[in-house]
């Protein structure tokens, strides 16, 4: 899969319910691959809530729940949306992150898209 941009509601779809999909997740404005932490990021485990999403704000506040991070339509998360101790959260992630996952894209405003 190459670098390309993402909007919420593209990215909904990499959650690894379909066979042969790549399981993404978004933090701090960048897509990762995370298909293999499958047993973590796969359909029914752990931190399966943060498949297919923008996950800078669960991830930064410690959260599973769904309706804290943006949906479909929204506007990705930026840090300045975040607390400082919530940034630092986040930046704590991005680093584990980038050890472990490829980068596949960014995530985008649906407008960006639509305007070009």
């Amino acid at each position: 899969m190459s670098s390309q941009k993402f909007t919420l509601r593209e990215l909904q779809s990499y959650t690894g319910q379909r066979k042969g999909d790549p399981i993404l997740l978004g933090l701090n404005g960048v897509v990762y691959d995370v298909s293999t932490g499958a047993a973590f990021y796969g359909p029914g485990n752990g931190y399966s809530v943060f498949a297919g999403r923008d996950s800078t704000i669960g991830l930064a506040k410690g959260s599973l729940l769904r309706d804290v991070m943006p949906g479909p339509g929204e506007a990705p998360t930026t840090m300045d949306m975040l607390s400082e101790a919530e940034q630092t959260a986040a930046l704590t992630w991005e680093k584990r992150l980038k050890q472990k996952y490829p980068v596949v894209g960014v995530l985008v405003k649906e407008e960006e898209l639509k305007s070009k």
